[in-house]
Protein backbone atom coordinates (compact mmCIF):
# COMPACT_ATOMS: atom_id res chain seq x y z
CA UNK A 1 0.00 0.00 0.00
CA UNK A 2 2.83 2.36 0.86
CA UNK A 3 4.44 1.80 -2.58
CA UNK A 4 1.11 2.53 -4.31
CA UNK A 5 0.73 5.81 -2.42
CA UNK A 6 4.31 6.88 -3.07
CA UNK A 7 3.97 6.12 -6.80
CA UNK A 8 0.72 8.10 -7.00
CA UNK A 9 2.34 11.09 -5.33
CA UNK A 10 5.56 10.81 -7.36
CA UNK A 11 3.77 10.72 -10.73
CA UNK A 12 0.94 13.13 -9.92
CA UNK A 13 2.03 16.38 -8.28
CA UNK A 14 -0.25 17.65 -5.48
CA UNK A 15 -2.04 14.30 -5.14
CA UNK A 16 -3.75 13.80 -1.80
CA UNK A 17 -3.87 10.36 -0.19
CA UNK A 18 -5.09 9.62 3.30
CA UNK A 19 -4.90 6.15 4.78
CA UNK A 20 -6.66 5.10 7.96
CA UNK A 21 -5.48 2.05 9.85
CA UNK A 22 -7.32 -0.01 12.44
CA UNK A 23 -7.04 1.49 15.92
CA UNK A 24 -6.20 -1.79 17.63
CA UNK A 25 -2.43 -1.63 17.40
CA UNK A 26 -0.42 -4.55 18.65
CA UNK A 27 3.23 -3.58 19.34
CA UNK A 28 4.26 -7.20 18.73
CA UNK A 29 3.05 -7.03 15.11
CA UNK A 30 5.33 -5.63 12.40
CA UNK A 31 2.38 -4.42 10.31
CA UNK A 32 -0.89 -2.66 10.96
CA UNK A 33 -4.26 -3.50 9.40
CA UNK A 34 -5.62 -1.32 6.59
CA UNK A 35 -9.04 0.24 7.21
CA UNK A 36 -9.66 2.78 4.42
CA UNK A 37 -8.00 5.04 1.85
CA UNK A 38 -8.95 8.37 0.24
CA UNK A 39 -7.37 9.44 -3.07
CA UNK A 40 -7.67 12.71 -5.01
CA UNK A 41 -5.27 13.00 -7.98
CA UNK A 42 -3.55 16.40 -8.10
CA UNK A 43 -4.36 17.20 -11.74
CA UNK A 44 -8.03 16.38 -11.18
CA UNK A 45 -8.08 18.53 -8.05
CA UNK A 46 -6.56 21.50 -9.90
CA UNK A 47 -8.91 21.06 -12.85
CA UNK A 48 -11.92 20.96 -10.58
CA UNK A 49 -10.87 24.14 -8.79
CA UNK A 50 -10.12 25.96 -12.05
CA UNK A 51 -13.43 25.13 -13.72
CA UNK A 52 -15.39 25.23 -10.47
CA UNK A 53 -18.93 24.05 -10.96
CA UNK A 54 -20.58 23.71 -7.60
CA UNK A 55 -22.09 20.30 -8.26
CA UNK A 56 -20.86 16.97 -6.94
CA UNK A 57 -22.28 13.54 -7.62
CA UNK A 58 -21.75 10.92 -4.93
CA UNK A 59 -22.01 7.18 -5.36
CA UNK A 60 -20.89 3.97 -3.77
CA UNK A 61 -20.57 0.39 -4.96
CA UNK A 62 -19.65 -3.01 -3.55
CA UNK A 63 -16.24 -4.56 -4.04
CA UNK A 64 -16.32 -8.34 -3.99
CA UNK A 65 -13.52 -10.84 -3.91
CA UNK A 66 -10.69 -11.56 -1.55
CA UNK A 67 -10.77 -8.03 -0.08
CA UNK A 68 -14.42 -6.91 0.08
CA UNK A 69 -15.38 -3.35 0.89
CA UNK A 70 -17.04 -0.31 -0.63
CA UNK A 71 -15.83 2.12 -3.27
CA UNK A 72 -17.08 5.67 -2.68
CA UNK A 73 -16.74 8.24 -5.46
CA UNK A 74 -17.20 11.96 -6.00
CA UNK A 75 -17.57 13.33 -9.53
CA UNK A 76 -18.21 16.76 -10.97
CA UNK A 77 -19.16 18.07 -14.40
CA UNK A 78 -16.54 19.11 -16.97
CA UNK A 79 -16.78 21.92 -19.55
CA UNK A 80 -18.44 19.57 -22.05
CA UNK A 81 -21.09 18.57 -19.48
CA UNK A 82 -19.46 15.17 -19.05
CA UNK A 83 -18.53 13.30 -15.89
CA UNK A 84 -15.39 14.65 -14.21
CA UNK A 85 -13.85 12.16 -11.76
CA UNK A 86 -12.63 13.90 -8.65
CA UNK A 87 -11.91 11.58 -5.74
CA UNK A 88 -12.47 8.07 -4.51
CA UNK A 89 -12.18 6.12 -1.32
CA UNK A 90 -12.12 2.46 -0.45
CA UNK A 91 -13.82 1.94 2.89
CA UNK A 92 -14.75 -1.00 5.06
CA UNK A 93 -18.51 -0.52 4.78
CA UNK A 94 -21.00 2.03 3.52
CA UNK A 95 -22.44 3.82 6.52
CA UNK A 96 -22.76 7.29 8.01
CA UNK A 97 -19.26 7.14 9.52
CA UNK A 98 -17.48 6.19 6.28
CA UNK A 99 -19.43 8.73 4.18
CA UNK A 100 -18.72 11.42 6.77
CA UNK A 101 -15.01 10.56 6.66
CA UNK A 102 -14.98 10.64 2.85
CA UNK A 103 -16.84 13.97 2.63
CA UNK A 104 -14.65 15.50 5.34
CA UNK A 105 -11.52 14.49 3.39
CA UNK A 106 -13.07 15.88 0.21
CA UNK A 107 -13.88 19.21 1.85
CA UNK A 108 -10.52 19.51 3.58
CA UNK A 109 -8.38 18.68 0.56
CA UNK A 110 -10.42 20.77 -1.89
CA UNK A 111 -10.30 23.74 0.51
CA UNK A 112 -14.08 23.92 0.72
CA UNK A 113 -15.45 25.99 3.55
CA UNK A 114 -18.74 25.71 5.44
CA UNK A 115 -20.17 28.54 3.32
CA UNK A 116 -19.52 26.73 0.03
CA UNK A 117 -22.59 26.61 -2.17
CA UNK A 118 -22.43 23.04 -3.47
CA UNK A 119 -25.26 20.90 -4.72
CA UNK A 120 -24.86 17.19 -4.05
CA UNK A 121 -26.53 14.50 -6.13
CA UNK A 122 -26.87 10.97 -4.84
CA UNK A 123 -29.21 8.04 -5.10
CA UNK A 124 -29.59 8.10 -1.31
CA UNK A 125 -26.58 5.96 -0.54
CA UNK A 126 -26.53 4.17 2.80
CA UNK A 127 -25.11 6.55 5.33
CA UNK A 128 -26.02 9.75 3.49
CA UNK A 129 -28.84 11.70 5.10
CA UNK A 130 -32.15 10.21 4.10
CA UNK A 131 -34.19 12.58 1.95
CA UNK A 132 -37.01 11.36 -0.18
CA UNK A 133 -38.94 14.11 -1.94
CA UNK A 134 -41.45 11.63 -3.32
CA UNK A 135 -42.48 10.69 0.22
CA UNK A 136 -43.28 14.34 0.96
CA UNK A 137 -44.65 15.36 -2.45
CA UNK A 138 -47.31 12.86 -3.48
CA UNK A 139 -48.78 12.48 -6.97
CA UNK A 140 -48.17 15.09 -9.64
CA UNK A 141 -47.49 17.96 -7.22
CA UNK A 142 -43.74 17.26 -7.07
CA UNK A 143 -43.47 16.65 -10.81
CA UNK A 144 -45.27 19.90 -11.63
CA UNK A 145 -43.09 21.83 -9.16
CA UNK A 146 -39.86 20.48 -10.66
CA UNK A 147 -40.95 21.22 -14.25
CA UNK A 148 -42.15 24.72 -13.36
CA UNK A 149 -38.81 25.52 -11.74
CA UNK A 150 -36.81 23.85 -14.53
CA UNK A 151 -38.61 25.92 -17.17
CA UNK A 152 -38.07 29.21 -15.33
CA UNK A 153 -36.05 31.73 -17.32
CA UNK A 154 -35.48 34.20 -14.49
CA UNK A 155 -34.83 34.03 -10.76
CA UNK A 156 -38.22 35.68 -10.19
CA UNK A 157 -40.08 32.93 -12.09
CA UNK A 158 -38.02 30.24 -10.35
CA UNK A 159 -38.78 31.67 -6.90
CA UNK A 160 -42.45 32.06 -7.84
CA UNK A 161 -42.69 28.45 -8.94
CA UNK A 162 -40.66 27.15 -6.02
CA UNK A 163 -42.36 29.04 -3.22
CA UNK A 164 -45.95 29.12 -4.52
CA UNK A 165 -46.06 25.31 -4.52
CA UNK A 166 -44.51 24.87 -1.10
CA UNK A 167 -47.36 26.34 0.90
Amino acid sequence: MRDYVLELQRTNEDTTVKIDLERDYNPNETTRQFKRIYVCIGALKRGFKEGLRELLGLDGCFMKGQYPGQLLTAVGIDANHGIYPLAYAIVETENTHSWSWFLTCLGDYLDLNPMSNFTFISDRQKGIQAANFKAQWKGNQFKELVWKCAAATTVQYFDGGMFSSLF
